[in-house]
């Protein structure tokens, strides 16, 4: 039987990604343990929402849940039924474009930090859907408006009409109507000519006076 003899390496003359190996394969705790993402003493009941405060006392308890002074605290309107949330703070309206693109946010793509409070209406006002930094409504008018919506509107609905209107004459990208044809025309025209160019002659089956 056939003996191999196996060579110990230190871990210190082996490289970085060997000796990460080498010191995970020794380790007694097995990766299944930690999970994928593991944070001592956090839990999902925690970012969940309690119920409306009804006095001072709640009110502090949830303005030190959400990390926020008591005196900046409010909590979302109960009457709002599209929004309200328990004791979900009323952190107002921050779009993407209201934060600095030049701050080092930990999450660039939504310009957010690591344990930052988010407004409840966040993923609808993110980078890639409604953003706006509320300096437009200083230019807003009714009228405006209204002549944006035209300057779209009514160039297509001509382009429509052109296109589908169905009178043959209207003017189209290529008009559908093909020029009269007669027999024979091709043959007085061959090889080069347009039969078009011959003058046809009509008979009829009336008698002559």
């Amino acid at each position: 039987m056939a003996v191999t003899n196996f060579i110990h390496i230190p871990q210190h003359l082996l490289p970085p990604m060997l000796s990460f190996l080498y010191f995970k394969s020794s380790s007694m705790i097995p990766f299944s343990v930690r999970g994928p993402l593991t944070f001592e003493g956090w839990y999902p009941r925690d970012h969940k929402p309690g119920q409306y405060p009804t006095n001072d006392e709640e009110r502090r308890a949830a303005a030190l849940k959400y990390g926020l002074r008591p005196e900046d605290y409010k909590p979302i309107d109960q009457d709002d039924v599209v929004r309200y949330a328990g004791d979900y703070p009323e952190l107002g309206i921050v779009t993407f474009d209201h934060k600095d693109p030049y701050e080092d946010w930990t999450d660039r793509q939504n310009r957010r930090n690591w344990g930052e409070m988010v407004p409840i209406d966040m993923m609808r006002y993110r980078g890639d859907r409604l953003t706006f930094t509320g300096l437009e409504a200083e230019d807003f008018t009714t009228w405006g408006s209204i002549i944006m919506c035209l300057r779209v509107l009514v160039p297509i609905a001509i382009f429509a009409w052109l296109v589908t209107n169905e009178d043959p004459n209207a003017w189209r990208w290529r008009n559908p109507v093909m020029p009269k044809q007669y027999p024979y025309d091709f043959y007085r025209a061959f090889p080069f000519e347009d039969a078009r160019r011959y003058p046809i002659t009509n008979y009829s089956f009336e008698l002559l006076d």
